[in-house]
């Protein structure tokens, strides 16, 4: 991508990874919507800082990181909207259907964000520890603690179809 001009470069890290990001934050979020606009306004700020990105094969970690920090931000005004209807008397939000049977996706979303961040990248996008870490801002053993403890988590929560709570906002970044 050295000899690319920036709209070639741009365009082609579009045709390559866009689906993958909006993948990346479906995962983070549960919502198609909001995932695409995140993929997109990830791009949208690989473009505004082309000019500070040293080397242009790190864009892909770049892009990453800005849906995954983009997710989070996304998730914590959802959860100040809903503290503010609740506050207002608008009643419990929460999805009623305890009904249902548990799948990867809803289990997924029942995970503190730092959980669910840590095993998207390293089991839905093949991210190594290493890569996780960079692209969450903490430490590789913080991710191994972190996927351990997610794993388990899922594993409890799809051992038991149709047990597990209704996705809950999470306040809190990493969780225990």
């Amino acid at each position: 991508m050295d000899r690319l001009s920036r709209r070639e470069a741009l365009a082609l890290l579009y045709e390559r990874h866009y689906a993958e990001l909006v993948r990346l934050a479906f995962a983070l979020t549960n919502d198609w919507a909001l995932a695409e606009d995140l993929a997109q306004e990830a791009f949208v700020r690989v473009w505004r800082s082309w000019g500070n990105i040293r080397d242009p094969r790190s864009a892909p970690a770049y892009l990453r990181t800005s849906v995954v920090n983009l997710a989070r931000r996304s998730l914590r005004r959802r959860l100040l909207e809903r503290r503010a209807w609740r506050w207002r008397g608008a009643g419990d939000l929460r999805p009623a259907d305890p009904g249902e049977t548990v799948d990867l996706l809803r289990a997924l979303a029942c995970l503190p964000a730092r959980k669910r961040a840590c095993v998207v990248l390293r089991f839905y996008l093949d991210l190594s520890e290493a890569d996780t870490a960079a692209g969450l801002g903490v430490s590789v053993g913080t991710v191994k603690s972190q996927t351990a403890k997610a794993l388990r988590r899922l594993q409890r929560l799809l051992a038991e179809p149709g047990t597990a709570p209704a996705p809950q906002p999470r306040h809190d970044q990493g969780g225990a």
